[in-house]
């Protein structure tokens, strides 16, 4: 693994994620989830942004469609030339730690759209739904500008709730 990049060098991708710059805004992310709270704490334009982007969780068992609902909230808000991102949480391989399913394949449909961007995250064992990164990596997507976050949780039960502490609306789908 790479070693951590420092406090300036955030400062230039978050100002590079700033004017659009998406390779920037990849390398923040993976920075965000690698060296945590401490980052945003020490960039205004992370802790404080101008403006923040609309959260939807959307959550559910495996299997209820989840990932065919996101498409689809994709393709409508982008018909609204709204700027979409995706933080979708998968289960961590036992191996790398990384999200096993890798749901950009799911949303294959949106990936040469300039104003969608969706990353796949691996839960890392934290319960709860989501990684506990999540909510870090969705300051980098404010920063970014963009106007929805979709936030796919790992298929859960009855009592993985984080989601409630990220999102600002939360979806439910179940099976009929």
């Amino acid at each position: 693994m790479k070693p951590a990049i420092t406090l300036p060098e955030i400062g230039t991708l978050v100002t590079q994620t700033k004017t659009g710059d998406r390779r920037a805004l990849a390398k923040l992310l993976t920075q965000l989830e690698r060296q945590g709270p401490r980052l945003v704490g020490e960039n205004a334009d992370l802790l404080t942004p101008p403006t923040t982007a609309f959260r939807v969780g959307i959550t559910g068992p495996p299997g209820a469609g989840k990932s065919t609902l996101i498409s689809r909230l994709i393709s409508h808000w982008r018909g609204l030339s709204l700027k979409v991102a995706v933080l979708a949480v998968d289960p961590s391989s036992p191996f790398t730690q990384g999200a096993i399913l890798g749901d950009r394949i799911r949303y294959s449909e949106h990936a040469l759209d300039e104003s969608v961007f969706i990353r796949s995250l691996g839960s890392r064992g934290s319960l709860g739904g989501l990684s506990a990164s999540a909510w870090l990596m969705v300051r980098a997507f404010d920063a970014a500008g963009f106007d929805i976050v979709l936030l796919e949780t790992v298929g859960v039960g009855q009592t993985e709730l984080e989601i409630m502490n990220v999102a600002d609306h939360v979806a439910v789908i179940l099976t009929p």
